[in-house]
């Protein structure tokens, strides 16, 4: 399988799967992924077996995949849904590991860690709300991080040690330390039902509460105190809507490798960059379809969490924002900067405008510049391999993306 203009998203970490592939980059630099590449991605192939039991016995409806996770070599990926069940995956040979379950605690928010075959995961049922550190080559429990008293929505894993941040429905966000089962740093209300993520070089975080609309920094050495820095998230597009204007529900929240940018996904049919600094809007992205969509495609006036959270993600470049959507397509945003900028900026601000005008503004809009057409199904987990030129897309089932010219020589890695 050819990997050209693959690029890490940080320095690999020793170890890994099987095969002898290995990406041309220089160390610690990450090359761009092209237009022409993105558009020539294909499914490669399709796990129908990611999912031990495909419909649920209680609704009725399909069970799904319900969240993802590439390991640092970008080896392995670990599949968690909604049947309870978590796979591991060689993703170079493009074969199933092994299936574990999760039927005591069920599982949600897979996360791998830094330590090969070991993942952090939320759980889905119980009162205890913990998080669970897991290792897959043994098959037991290391430890349990106890604290949260509502369901975890966001779990993160610093790019640089084994801190990682949570955060969820009881309004809290805690650090934690792999080694220390008690939290070492604990905002106590944010407001509201938050999500949080660590910066890349793990010196800040950042919150996201949906019922206030605000996105805070915090630095992690004093994280008990006031946030830096804070700004509403504040859409004028939305007072087209209703009024009062709906509220966009946050579900996912991630920096750009390059440091520049913060994501924020909702389950709305708009995603928001912003910049990592000023936390001010900088582009509004556009043409998918939310998550809050019920099985039929339909959506409320007012906002609703459905089964978006795991949908959005930057590419290891900081140059492509890529999303599932209700539709079952996948999109790509580009935001590569123009030439001799040194970051995306707002042309529709200049120095010294004050507060009250940028709010009033509206955030330049932004479409996809790629559409991949998908089965029909949700794609509800999508993210692109950190240094392999492979996306996968989880749903109703598992899919490989691979660029169309490496379908001929997929073989030879024992595809």
């Amino acid at each position: 399988m050819s990997y050209s203009n693959a690029g890490p998203s940080r320095l690999p970490s020793t170890g890994g799967g099987g095969g002898s592939s290995t990406p041309p980059t220089t160390k610690g630099v990450v090359v761009p992924l092209s237009y022409e590449l993105i558009s020539f991605l294909k499914p490669a192939k399709q796990f129908k077996d990611a999912l031990s039991e495909t419909t649920s016995t209680i609704s009725g409806n399909p069970h799904n995949i319900t969240s993802l996770s590439f390991d640092d070599t970008g080896d392995r990926l670990v599949s968690a849904g909604d049947d309870d069940t978590f796979v591991l995956w060689d993703c170079k040979k493009g074969k199933k590991i092994k299936t574990l379950y999760s039927k005591k605690y069920g599982i949600d928010h897979v996360r791998f860690t830094h330590k090969p075959g070991t993942i952090l995961h939320a759980s889905t049922k119980g009162d205890d709300h913990a998080i669970r550190y897991h290792s897959m080559h043994d098959n037991k429990y290391l430890a349990y991080f106890k604290g949260h008293t509502a369901r975890v929505r966001s779990i993160h894993m610093s790019p640089i040690d084994d801190t990682f941040v949570t955060a969820g429905d009881d309004g809290t966000v805690r650090l934690w330390d792999l080694k220390s089962n008690s939290c070492k740093g604990l905002v106590k209300d944010v407001g509201g039902s938050a999500i949080a993520t660590l910066d890349n070089t793990g010196l800040v975080f950042a919150v996201a509460c949906s019922e206030t609309q605000t996105i805070m920094l915090y630095a992690t050495q004093t994280m008990d105190l006031a946030p830096f820095m804070y700004e509403p998230l504040n859409d004028v597009a939305f007072e087209k809507v209703s009024q009062p204007p709906p509220k966009p529900i946050f579900t996912s929240l991630q920096f750009s490798n390059n440091g520049d940018y913060l994501l924020v996904g909702t389950s709305s049919d708009v995603h928001y960059v912003l910049d990592s600094m000023s936390l001010k809007p900088l582009r509004r992205l556009v043409g998918h379809g939310g998550l809050e969509r019920d099985r039929q495609g339909n959506k409320d006036v007012q906002p609703r969490r459905g089964v978006s959270g795991e949908e959005l993600s930057w590419t290891a470049d900081s140059n492509w924002v890529v999303s599932g959507s209700a539709d079952g397509n996948v999109l790509f945003w580009d935001l590569t900067r123009p030439n001799g900028v040194d970051k995306l900026k707002r042309d529709d601000l200049k120095e010294g405008d004050g507060g009250e005008r940028w709010y009033m503004k509206e955030i330049p809009e932004v479409q996809a510049k790629v559409l991949l057409r998908g089965n029909g199904a949700v794609s509800r987990a999508v993210r692109f391999n950190p240094r392999y030129n492979m996306m996968a897309v989880g749903g109703e089932d598992l899919t490989f993306w691979l660029p169309a010219k490496d379908e001929d020589v997929k073989m030879q890695e024992g595809w």
